[in-house]
């Protein structure tokens, strides 16, 4: 649904620049568990605990299989290694206001933490309040005072549901110690939702499993293996510290509330580093990327524009045109073996290898 309009109250600014499209959750699990049964898989609709490769369910039964992923997300039993020295909770449920409100969603924040909602064209509305685990008010008391405090226009509010709480605490990614049983999502390490990469974390690192594991069929041996090992964990600690920086970077924006123990806990979580990396000049170091669908190591090229590296623009492999470059070689010679598409490229990098040869 959508898209809706999105308003931001946050430190010293509002905005409503920007829209959000809303997904069912439940429309969502029953599309992808169709499109996994589909795909050959069975459904099993139970609890398990996990061993090694070993799967438990609740009623005894056992299975084993050569390749596993764990998806369990928090309630994984490697979703015990915080970092921080703080917990974190959301506390979410549907709830009506005695006035109607538009369609959108909105960001708030209290000194107890901050509230996002979406309201939907029915008249439904939902809330989700993250602030401290440690509290002596129950979840219901927590939710309303938190929407009473951003919503003091709308009359009375009542919950419609009883709201449910979820950990929100940063997880740490753990050591990958068995390639065969690959823990995926918030089961691998779970981010600050603050940094609004949850989604994108669970999509991104399940197709780093299966590259991982169509590089292990491909290309097997201790090598591979060693490779694929430093491939994730590389990845998921990497990603993990800086969604956990842009939390705190959203954090300290918020200066209304900074004395309370919600803000001040997790102003200087993880640490000070920038969130994102800088880059004064191009330079060439090597990298580990997924090329054809697998893993592999090689240079990569790291410039202003992407701190992070670049493996090609298009076919062109980024840190053999930046050598070229630098070595001299004329705009029309790169443009001719490579396509007009490449000339942008090569005007961005010139200057820096021209302040080079100087």
């Amino acid at each position: 649904m959508g898209p809706f309009p999105r308003r931001v109250d946050w430190g010293s600014q509002t905005s409503g620049a920007n829209g959000e499209y809303l997904l069912d959750r439940d429309r969502l699990n029953s599309h992808l568990q169709t499109a996994a049964q589909i795909a050959g898989a069975q459904i099993e609709a139970t609890t398990g605990s996990l061993t090694g490769r070993n799967v438990t369910l609740s009623d005894g039964r056992s299975f084993s299989a050569p390749w596993i992923l764990d998806a369990r997300g928090r309630r994984s039993h490697r979703a015990a290694r915080h970092s921080a020295g703080f917990a974190t909770i959301s506390v979410c449920g549907w709830y009506r206001t005695a006035r109607d409100m538009d369609p959108g969603c909105a960001i708030s924040v209290t000194p107890e933490g901050w509230v996002w909602r979406a309201t939907l064209p029915d008249g439904r509305a939902w809330a989700q309040f993250t602030c401290d685990a440690r509290s002596r008010h129950s979840l219901s008391e927590r939710l309303l005072a938190a929407l009473r405090r951003v919503l003091p226009k709308t009359g009375d509010i009542r919950l419609v549901t009883q709201p449910m709480g979820m950990a929100a605490t940063p997880v740490l990614p753990a050591p990958v110690k068995d390639l065969s049983c690959l823990a995926v999502g918030d089961a691998l390490s779970a981010m600050d939702p603050l940094s609004g990469h949850g989604v994108f974390w669970a999509v991104s690192s399940a197709l780093a499993a299966a590259a991982t594991r169509r590089t292990l069929v491909a290309r097997p041996g201790a090598e591979t293996e060693a490779l694929c090992r430093r491939y994730l964990e590389e990845r998921a600690m990497a990603t993990y510290m800086r969604n956990a920086r842009v939390g705190r970077d959203f954090i300290r924006l918020e200066e209304r509330y900074s004395e309370q123990t919600f803000w001040s806990d997790r102003a200087d979580f993880p640490d000070e580093t920038p969130s994102h990396e800088t880059v004064l000049r191009p330079e060439v170091r090597k990298g580990i990327v997924v090329r054809a669908g697998l893993v592999e190591e090689m240079e990569m090229l790291h410039t202003p524009d992407h701190p992070e590296g670049v493996g090609w623009y298009g076919p062109v492999q980024a840190a053999g045109l930046w050598r070229r470059i630098r070595a001299g070689a004329p705009r029309a010679a790169v443009t001719a073996e490579h396509g007009p598409g490449i000339a942008s490229i090569y005007d961005q990098l010139r200057p820096f290898a021209a302040k080079a040869s100087a």
